[in-house]
């Protein structure tokens, strides 16, 4: 749930880095990066000690780095660029069906009648807080281009929360987070230093010095570190359902932060994501 609520801030975050005018790599490198060098400090001397395992582990560490570091989180910046919320937003829904899908032939684990039964409330409690109630709106919008992208970034962030379940490797959470970040963070090296020469650098603002430093402490540090937990606890069927609570959380931060209003499609939306969660999490 505190991994959710991260997120959920990530996406003012991202509505933000639109107005910056962030490079979607750019933001993506310097997120990774800056959070690598702080989780180093800390784990480095671990790390060393446990340089055997990482060998012996290097192909599932190569994957889930390329999957969840690289992959995902760079690919929602990217379809972020040209897609609205709404739509991005919508499609990230499908993240709970690829999960339960995939755990099947991964993990051998088929989903249960709880955890269907509580999709099925959240589902509508969903579509109730993305068309404000008026679900007629949600049939007038048009897909395209970055959301093919947001749904590719979807299929990645499937496959990596399964997977970190099947590997289970033998490093703590905060030593696997380092590695997985180290490695995504040389995936983008040669696209970050590709990006500048296609004419999308970006001058360091107060404000996307404020973006970026959101993005490293909690969209990354803190929400990764809870979620990796989240998912060897509950397994990642469960912890795939929570990302319904994102759209929830992301309405509770935009009252006070952006001076939105809460309205009572707000408030039957989250009864119903919330009773959902508590169905399929019994």
């Amino acid at each position: 749930m505190l991994a959710t609520l991260c997120w959920a801030g990530e996406n003012l975050v991202a509505n933000q880095m639109s107005v910056e005018g962030i490079p979607p790599i750019a933001l993506s490198f310097w997120r990774w990066t800056l959070a690598f060098l702080i989780l180093f400090s800390f784990t480095g001397k671990k790390l060393i000690q446990q340089r055997k395992v990482i060998f012996q582990g290097r192909y599932q560490l190569l994957v889930l780095g390329f999957l969840g570091i690289f992959c995902a989180n760079t690919l929602l910046y990217i379809a972020a660029e040209s897609t609205q919320a709404v739509t991005l937003a919508l499609i990230e829904m499908i993240l709970p069906v690829i999960t339960m899908i995939l755990a099947v032939p991964l993990l051998h684990v088929f989903p249960k009648k709880r955890q269907l039964f509580g999709m099925g409330m959240a589902i509508p409690g969903l579509l109730t807080i993305l068309s404000k109630g008026e679900w007629s709106m949600l049939v007038s919008l048009d897909f395209g281009r970055g959301d093919m992208i947001m749904f590719l970034a979807m299929c990645c962030w499937g496959l990596y929360t399964v997977l970190l379940k099947r590997f289970e490797l033998p490093l703590s959470e905060a030593q696997l987070l380092t590695t997985l970040i180290g490695i995504g963070a040389m995936f983008l090296l040669p696209f970050y230093l590709w990006e500048p020469a296609s004419e999308r650098s970006f001058s360091i603002s107060q404000d996307a010095l404020y973006v970026i430093i959101y993005e490293v402490l909690f969209a990354t540090l803190v929400a990764f570190l809870f979620w990796n937990f989240g998912v060897s606890v509950l397994g990642p069927s469960t912890a795939a359902m929570f990302h319904f609570l994102i759209p929830v959380f992301s309405a509770m931060l935009a009252i006070p932060i952006l001076g939105q209003t809460l309205y009572q499609f707000h408030l039957i939306g989250a009864g119903l994501i919330f009773m959902g969660l508590w169905i399929s999490s019994r």
